[in-house]
C-alpha cells in the first residue's frame, strides 16, 4: 500500500468525523518504522496554521502508535474530536474521547494511540523542524525525511478534488 492510499484511508476516518476538509493544507504522512509499518506506527497530520501558534489535525487508523517522543521547544495541547485517544505522558496514561483535552509542556515524554480511530487536534506552538526527539533510538537516528511524506499543496488540491467525487 503506497501513501496516498494511506492517506485515503486517513479521509475515511475524517469523513466518519463529519470534519471539513481544509482546501489548502500541507499534509505530512508519518511512518517512523517505514511505509510497511505505516498502520501500526505513525500518524497523518493535516497542518493547518502554522505560525506563533500552529493547530493541525491528527488522524490515526484504528490500532495505530505514535512513538514516545519529547520536544525542546513545543508546547502542545490535544482535544479530540472524533473517536478515542490514548496517550501517556512521563509515565502516566490517559484515555480521551471526544470533547476531552490534554496538555503537553516542553520536555514531556509522551505518546499516543487509538484502539478505534481518532481525530485530533493538535494546538501548539510553532512547529519547528527536527525538534522531535525519540526515546528509540533507531527512530531518533532516521533522518526527518525518513519517517515522513510531504503531501504537497497541488498534491492536496487534486487529492480532494478526486475525494469529492
Amino acid at each position: 500500500m503506497n501513501e496516498k492510499e494511506y492517506l485515503y484511508k486517513a479521509l475515511s476516518v475524517l469523513d466518519a468525523a463529519k470534519i471539513v476538509l481544509p482546501k489548502s493544507a500541507i499534509v505530512n504522512i508519518y511512518h517512523h518504522c517505514g511505509n510497511e509499518n505505516f498502520e501500526r506506527t505513525g500518524a497523518v497530520f493535516i497542518n493547518i496554521v502554522n505560525r506563533d501558534y500552529c493547530k493541525s489535525y491528527v488522524i490515526m487508523l484504528p490500532n495505530q502508535k505514535y512513538p514516545c517522543h519529547y520536544h525542546k521547544i513545543k508546547k502542545e495541547s490535544f482535544y479530540v474530536l472524533y473517536g478515542n485517544l490514548e496517550i501517556e505522558i512521563d509515565g502516566k496514561e490517559y484515555s480521551l474521547n471526544a470533547g476531552e483535552m490534554v496538555h503537553i509542556e516542553r520536555g514531556q515524554d509522551h505518546m499516543f494511540w487509538s484502539i478505534l480511530g481518532a481525530v485530533f487536534e493538535e494546538i501548539s506552538t510553532n512547529y519547528i523542524q527536527n525538534d522531535s526527539f525519540y526515546l528509540d533510538e533507531k527512530i531518533q537516528k532516521t533522518t526527518y525525511a525518513q519517517r515522513r511524506t510531504t503531501i504537497t499543496l497541488e498534491e492536496w488540491e487534486e487529492i480532494i478534488k478526486k475525494w469529492k467525487k
